[in-house]
């Protein structure tokens, strides 16, 4: 993403599912070029080193989480995580989707 919207976000939280590639990795880098701190929902947590790296070199924090959607309690886990490691959740994106 070459250009980012202007708006400023800086001092709120962010969490975002499904942010390990696709939109909501690039949903999570706007935030964080925002100013915002974000709370990476991975399907698989050992797939969050692109936007973690990405994010913490833009200055931000970004926390990885375990947060597979078909898991209530991994879900449930990863907003207490959010809450603990980064403070409370002012901004949700709900992008990973399932498929049957």
């Amino acid at each position: 993403m070459s250009e980012y919207p202007s708006f400023d976000l800086t001092g709120r939280v962010a969490l975002v599912t499904g942010a390990a590639r696709g939109l909501g990795n690039a949903i999570a880098r706007a935030l964080a070029h925002a100013g915002a701190d974000v709370a990476l929902g991975l399907r698989d947590v050992t797939t969050g080193g692109d936007p973690l790296e990405t994010i913490e070199a833009m200055g931000r924090r970004a926390l990885p989480l375990q947060m597979d959607m078909t898991r209530l309690d991994q879900i449930s886990r990863a907003v207490d995580d959010t809450v603990a490691h980064l403070g409370k959740v002012g901004i949700l994106v709900n992008n990973a989707g399932l498929a049957s």
